[in-house]
């Protein structure tokens, strides 16, 4: 039954996968192997929390197995439950301390926090199973970059892709590698790569945006946004960095429309009160501008600059 849900998942059948998958846990309910490919297989179908509570149930059937820890870390990684999978991943290597991507996710959550010495003596240790290993050289190049040393981040992550020039984790590090030495168009090319092998990678679009802001692209940054400014997950600050390109891409509505959400959620904001006041000064908006200011006043009497842009718009 492994197979078949396996090849239901690499090709995007997930619907299919996820039948399959229940049908082998119904046939298998105490084999721990059936819960994790019904794990994989929610978690494929975005039933995140049900894929963690497969993996738990599987690894009560066989506590002992490090693979399933390792995935349990995945899984909790991906609900932003850190310190659950940093433990997650100690438990894993206990079970078996050559068990490789442990050690790599132990070496990213260290970089996350910046804690680059504990990053580095992680990465010591995964050398010991795979020294020439395409996401050790990534992991090793991170931490040159985050030292301040792109020339050596870039000859390291070089070398990875080389050997891996398709690998999303490789191809991200390249790409910040490249941002760090001026070469927007191959950061971009590297980004694109990313979401191209990971669509779900939303995040990348924002530094798509931004090699092509550094290449005075401002339109199609701009346009390289908009797949993440829709929904609720956009923060006023996306929606402040949207809104700025837009103004300096010559689109004052579009520009309006993300400046005005952000402010709504962000008064305070002094980049994003910037923006505004450029465009009600630029398009003589003075009854909006005083309209929203005097509302934005009555949440936040207390902040100045509010008072101040109040003020420049009365004769």
């Amino acid at each position: 039954m492994q197979q078949p849900i396996l090849d239901a998942l690499r090709r995007g059948a997930h619907d299919d996968a996820l039948t399959l998958a229940r049908e082998a846990v119904a046939a298998k309910p105490d084999d721990p192997q059936a819960h994790q490919l019904l794990a994989m297989a929610q978690r494929a179908d975005g039933a995140h929390g049900d894929a963690l509570d497969s993996i738990e149930r599987a690894i009560a059937l066989s506590p002992e197995d490090a693979h399933l820890h390792f995935h349990r870390a995945g899984y909790l990684l991906g609900r932003r439950d850190i310190g659950a999978a940093r433990s997650s991943l100690e438990t894993t290597i206990r079970l078996d301390p050559n068990q490789f991507g442990a050690y790599v996710l132990q070496a990213q959550l260290a970089l996350g926090r910046n804690d680059l010495d504990d990053a580095e003596r992680i990465a010591r240790l995964a050398a010991r199973i795979d020294p020439e290993h395409h996401w050790l050289k990534a992991l090793q190049g991170m931490v040159a970059l985050r030292r301040g040393d792109p020339d050596t981040a870039l000859a390291v992550i070089g070398q990875a892709a080389l050997t891996a020039p398709d690998d999303p984790q490789v191809r991200y590090a390249l790409g910040l590698a490249y941002l760090a030495k001026g070469h927007f168009a191959f950061a971009e090319q590297a980004f694109r790569g990313v979401l191209e092998a990971v669509p779900g990678a939303r995040m990348t679009h924002v530094l798509i945006a931004g090699a092509l802001q550094q290449q005075g692209r401002m339109e199609e940054a701009a346009d390289a946004l908009q797949p993440v400014l829709d929904g609720a997950t956009a923060t006023p600050a996306l929606h402040r960095y949207a809104g700025e390109l837009e103004l300096v891409a010559g689109r004052p509505a579009a520009a309006m429309h993300h400046l005005r959400t952000a402010f709504d959620a962000s008064p305070l904001d002094l980049r994003t009160l910037d923006g505004l006041c450029t465009l009600w000064h630029r398009g003589s908006d003075v009854d909006e501008a005083c309209t929203v200011l005097d509302a934005a006043l009555l949440r936040e009497p207390g902040f100045e600059p509010l008072w101040r842009a109040r003020l420049a718009f009365e004769p």
